[in-house]
């Protein structure tokens, strides 16, 4: 066989790399010990110098640049402030703003809307058209975090040239209305790093949250190019300390430290070449130590080499045979090592065959097993398909009974009537859920996908839910945070799990609580909340609380009608929306139970999350797959 001649060394010369590993052993010597201690010293002193200079130095002119972005942030918060921006008089604003805008240190001031539109900009006349402002998401970092930040590099749309935006937010009534962003020339920057005065080979550059230089030290032509090096290596260590190549070629050590005010960072490099400045010569001689060395290790490794390459060599034909299943017939070796393997292969060969026969007996369990649970499903569906029909008709006929369309009944009957037509509507929806269940989970249940307007569905349940609301003296409101949420969904499969998590709110709310229900749309998601005022869930029952038949022994929880499948079942239909649901604890009492699912978005039409939902005791909830497939048959797509 081809394998066996590749691996037969018998008729080879020794093998070099046995030599080799004999010498290593042979040459590790106090000397050579010594000689690269006394070398590692040496750079290690060197690199610990320059190490605390250029971090030093780093730290210092990244504190220069954040008292400078500081000011002029706190000077835009305080313009920001203007009685003009909230009477809306742009125009006197205007005025106001080029006024006083050698103060901040820019050359233009800008306020622009939620849509990037420029209202006012202090390099035009006021009432000019105006484009929409550069540094887009600057801006939107604004809106998301209600704080001020420091834009990226970008080119202004009006000047064409270099520039950067220091924003902070406008507000209104408590809300985000506009940016006013104050746009400084990357020059102002540069002169920042001119008055530090570094030594002739030392180069300083202030870069961006991306990684783009804004101001350099030396060349100012780099100014927008990227650093050579990886963005995550200056985000990861903070402050750090590395060696690259500047885009010359030269060697560096690169020391960067991160402002304190933006997302920047501040580097200095040094030419490595400054290390080699130290002496060598402990390094020169100790090499013509360890060349004698090596030579003296060369003569006594040439016999020890032999007898380990022969040790080694017989133990490729019981490898084979181990490999291709059969027993390895093992030698008796005189290098311990060699011995210790083959008898290890003689160990190996035994472990081989106990662990193929509990392998050979998990899998005849497993497949018993998954016979079982096939049949005991196909059973389960079997009987919950029997008993709707029957259980049905007793309910109508309950449900007429209970309702006297026939005839007035006693007390008493009607009593036991109306006992029985309750118990026969609870087994019609525990047989209606574990349909429910078998569908979703064997990819059986058909969702016609199409753009509903999520608010209008949290409406419809309300209704549908508010007769159930009135028995329980539960009230219900609605508060929609986004007028506009279109998501793409099932509208049955939504409306059974807003129902299912609403009457859940209602069930376990003290009569006299409200129930609320939020609407609102993120960027890509619409959410729902449903907030209660029960008794909480326990600890120990969170990590269950989206399984099967599922109920948490609190108070008087057991005697809650219901079947523990409801949760399950909104979970399984969320994942199959490709969304998540969870839940948190609310912070005077009670619980919030959330869902999101994906806006209506038409060129993702043809996509669905197939893959089993995944709790995360972590966060507290319920997650489809991150992986998407076709369905043939399964999805249904309108509008």
């Amino acid at each position: 066989m081809k394998l066996t001649a590749d691996l037969d060394f018998s008729h080879r010369p020794r093998s070099i790399r046995s030599r080799l590993i004999q010498i290593v052993f042979i040459l590790i010597t106090p000397a050579v010990i010594g000689l690269v201690a006394l070398a590692l010293g040496f750079d290690q002193n060197a690199r610990q110098q320059i190490s605390q200079n250029t971090m030093a130095t780093a730290s210092a002119l990244g504190s220069a640049l954040d008292r400078d972005l500081a000011g002029t942030t706190t000077a835009a918060q305080i313009l920001a402030e203007s009685p003009l921006l909230a009477s809306d008089d742009f125009a006197a604003f205007h005025r106001e703003a080029a006024r006083l805008l050698p103060l901040l240190h820019g050359y233009a001031i800008v306020l622009a809307d939620a849509t990037g539109q420029q209202i006012v900009n202090t390099l035009l006349p006021y009432g000019m058209p105006l484009p929409a402002r550069g540094g887009q998401a600057s801006m939107a970092k604004v809106f998301e975090t209600g704080q001020p930040t420091v834009s990226n590099f970008f080119i202004g749309t009006l000047t064409n040239k270099p520039a950067l935006f220091v924003d902070v937010p406008v507000r209104r009534d408590g809300q985000i209305k506009y940016i006013l962003g104050v746009a400084i020339h990357p020059s102002k920057l540069a002169d920042l790093l001119y008055n530090q005065q570094l030594p002739p080979d030392w180069v300083a550059v202030i870069l961006d949250a991306a990684g783009v230089i804004v101001a350099h030290s030396r060349n100012p032509a780099m100014v927008g190019t990227a650093l050579p090096v990886a963005p995550s290596v200056i985000t990861s260590l903070q402050p750090a300390f590395i060696e690259t190549i500047r885009n010359d070629g030269t060697p560096i050590f690169a020391a960067f430290a991160k402002s304190n005010v933006s997302s920047w960072n501040v580097a200095i490099s040094v030419p490595i070449a400054e290390l080699s400045r130290q002496p060598n010569a402990i390094l020169l001689y100790g090499g013509l130590g360890v060349l004698v060395v090596l030579i003296a290790g060369l003569v006594l490794a040439a016999y020890e080499s032999a007898r380990i390459a022969h040790a080694m060599q017989s133990l490729i034909p019981p490898a084979l045979a181990l490999g291709h299943g059969e027993a390895p017939d093992t030698p008796r070796l005189s290098v311990k090592e060699a011995d210790q393997v083959a008898q290890a292969l003689d160990r190996a060969h035994q472990i081989l065959r106990e662990r193929t026969a509990e392998r050979d007996g998990a899998e005849q369990k497993e497949k018993q097993a998954n016979i079982l649970t096939r049949t005991m499903n196909e059973f389960v569906n079997n009987v919950s398909h029997e008993l709707r029909t029957p259980l049905t008709s007793i309910a109508g006929v309950l449900g007429l009974l209970a309702g006297g369309a026939l005839q007035p009944l006693p007390p008493p009957v009607a009593r036991l009537v109306s006992i029985a037509d309750k118990n026969v509507q609870r087994l019609v929806r525990l047989v209606n859920d574990i349909l429910d269940i078998a569908r979703l989970e064997s990819g059986e249940a058909i969702f016609h996908f199409a753009p509903v307007d999520l608010s209008a569905s949290v409406v419809q349940a309300l209704d549908a839910s508010s007769v159930f609301a009135q028995g329980q003296r539960v009230s219900t409101r609605i508060d929609v945070l986004s007028p506009s949420c279109i998501v793409r969904a099932d509208a049955d499969r939504l409306a059974q799990v807003l129902i299912n998590l609403l009457s859940n709110a209602i069930k376990f709310s003290p009569q006299g609580a409200e129930v609320v229900i939020t609407v609102e749309r993120a960027e890509t998601i619409g959410r729902v909340t449903v907030r209660d005022h029960g008794p909480g869930i326990p600890e120990e029952f969170k990590p269950r609380i989206f399984g099967r038949f599922a109920q948490a022994e609190i108070g008087d929880a057991r005697q809650k009608s219901g079947s523990g499948l409801g949760l399950n079942i909104v979970a399984k239909i969320v994942g199959q929306h490709a969304g998540t649901v969870g839940f948190d604890d609310a912070p005077d009492g009670g619980t919030v139970f959330y869902f999101e699912i994906p806006l209506w978005d038409r060129r993702a039409k043809d996509m669905v999350k197939t893959q089993p939902v995944a709790y995360d005791s972590a966060e507290g909830s319920w997650s489809s797959a991150a992986t998407f497939k076709m369905r043939a048959g399964a999805v249904v797509e309108h509008g």
